[in-house]
């Protein structure tokens, strides 16, 4: 089913920036933060975290609303239709600002440009969990599996332009491998499509994929990253298990409309760099298996930058991803 177009940079138009007093003490009365992904969900989950301390900081309530749709588009709407002076955030995760502009160029309009990093607010690798059923046990398996018998090997995925989805994508791209590919109905149902051997492999977050691999139902095999994730230090990454070079991190910001003052993204992002300096926020991220993001606006800005370019290129060179675009 196509998705209906949601032309943003019409809505920037419609809805500029208002006026609002200069010299006003930031923030003056509560500040909204619209997430792009259901209650539950973990950008959800770790933006209510740092929200709560985030309160304490600013001396004013910050209120989570979430707007889930169309791979977060609507929530994106919702804050350029806000008045344009640091009171209504976005909070979205990766596959929203770095992979939906790519996947989905006519709904997503001028996204990526309507909006500046503010801070990043978690970062965290994805696990590869495959199948019990499977005997898959290293990444080395997968790829010998897959070129011994091309397109048997089934990759699950959360939805079509996820985070999970590119990451198959990147991983058939760089093994040079043919799997055949299913969308599930979101992360739960993908990890569980694995578990009972609907499928064969699935690149998911490690709280998304907990349930089934301590149930014994999945095993989880490598993590993503360019080192051993600090939290799951025994499990190797994907590159120290058969395909070196292979490097994908998930992650979930704020972002501000263009136009916001920029005293007001900084005050924002030093007061969320002031709560990843309490040990009792890391360990509370560290909980749903996060690590603190980086806060810096500008530093934020250029891994975003970086990201979106890794995916822009991985979906122009998928056929599947590119059938989306038509």
């Amino acid at each position: 089913m196509r998705l209906a177009p949601v032309v943003l940079s019409a809505c920037c138009a419609l809805f500029g920036p208002a006026s609002f007093a200069q010299s006003e003490t930031y923030p003056a009365k509560p500040i909204r933060i619209i997430v792009a992904t259901p209650p539950g969900s973990t950008p959800d989950v770790g933006g209510r975290l740092v929200a709560a301390r985030l309160s304490a900081e600013l001396k004013q309530p910050v209120v989570i609303e979430n707007r889930p749709g169309v791979n977060g588009l609507l929530a994106a709407r919702e804050v350029l239709r806000s008045a344009h002076d640091g009171y209504t955030l976005l909070l979205a995760p990766s596959s929203t600002m770095a992979v939906s502009p790519h996947v989905y160029p006519k709904q997503a309009g001028s996204l990526p440009a309507d909006f500046l990093a503010v801070s990043q607010i978690y970062r965290t690798d994805f696990s590869l969990i495959v199948s019990a059923k499977s005997g898959l046990k290293t990444v080395s398996d997968v790829i010998a599996a897959a070129k011994r018998q091309p397109g048997k090997l089934v990759g699950a995925f959360a939805s079509v332009g996820s985070a999970s989805h590119v990451s198959l994508e990147l991983f058939k791209q760089m093994a040079g491998v043919d799997i055949y590919v299913v969308p599930f109905n979101g992360s739960p149902a993908a990890a569980l499509g694995v578990a009972a051997g609907d499928a064969d492999i699935l690149f998911e977050t490690v709280p998304s994929t907990e349930p089934v691999v301590s149930s014994g139902k999945a095993r989880r095999i490598a993590m993503t990253g360019t080192e051993r994730f600090a939290l799951t230090p025994s499990i190797p990454t994907v590159g120290e298990s058969g395909l070196p070079g292979y490097v994908v991190t998930t992650w979930a910001g704020i972002f501000a409309p263009k136009g916001v003052p920029a005293d007001r993204i900084q005050r924002i992002s030093a007061a969320i760099d002031n709560v990843f300096q309490d040990p009792a926020v890391v360990q509370q991220l560290a909980a749903s298996s996060f690590l603190p993001g980086e806060p810096s606006a500008a530093r934020f800005q250029a891994l975003w930058q970086s990201d979106s370019e890794v995916w822009r290129k991985v979906v122009a060179t998928s056929p599947e991803l590119q059938q989306e675009k038509e």
